[in-house]
C-alpha cells in the first residue's frame, strides 16, 4: 500500500522550468508511470506531442489545453480542478495557465518523450 499526500511530495525542477513529482514508475522508463506537474501562474507550452497515450486530471487550479500544431489562445479549453482529459499518442497540443497556476496528474505507459512543434520565446512564457 502506498499513501501520497499532495502537500508532501518531493518536487524536482525540470528543463521546462516546471516542477514534477514522480509517484509511480518514471515517464522516461519502460512501464506504467504516474507523475504530477506543477504549472506556475501565466505559464505556456508551445505545440508538441508525445509518442504514447497519456491520461490526465487537473488536481488544483485551472489549466487550458488546445489541440493543433501551433499555439493559439482562441483554441484553448478551460479545465478546472477535477477535469479528466486525454492526450492521444502523436496528437499535437499546447497549454497554458493564468494567474492561478495548476497541478496536473499524468498516467501513461513509457517511455515517454515530447516532440516540440514550435518553441515559444522565453519572454512569452511569463
Amino acid at each position: 500500500m502506498t499513501l501520497v499526500d499532495l502537500d508532501n511530495v518531493k518536487w524536482v525542477k525540470t528543463v521546462s522550468g516546471r516542477d514534477q513529482a514522480y509517484i509511480m514508475g518514471h515517464p522516461g522508463k519502460s512501464g506504467a508511470y504516474l507523475y504530477l506537474v506543477k504549472w506556475g501562474p501565466n505559464d505556456k507550452a508551445g505545440a508538441h506531442f508525445h509518442p504514447e497515450d497519456r491520461h490526465g486530471v487537473v488536481l488544483r487550479g485551472v489549466h487550458y489545453i488546445g489541440y493543433g500544431d501551433k499555439f493559439d489562445e482562441s483554441k484553448l479549453h478551460e479545465h478546472k480542478a477535477g477535469t479528466f482529459f486525454t492526450e492521444p499518442s502523436k496528437t499535437a497540443h499546447f497549454g497554458m495557465t493564468k494567474s492561478e497556476g495548476a497541478i496536473l496528474y499524468f498516467y501513461g505507459v513509457g517511455p515517454t518523450g515530447s516532440t516540440p512543434l514550435e518553441k515559444l520565446l522565453a519572454g512569452d512564457r511569463k
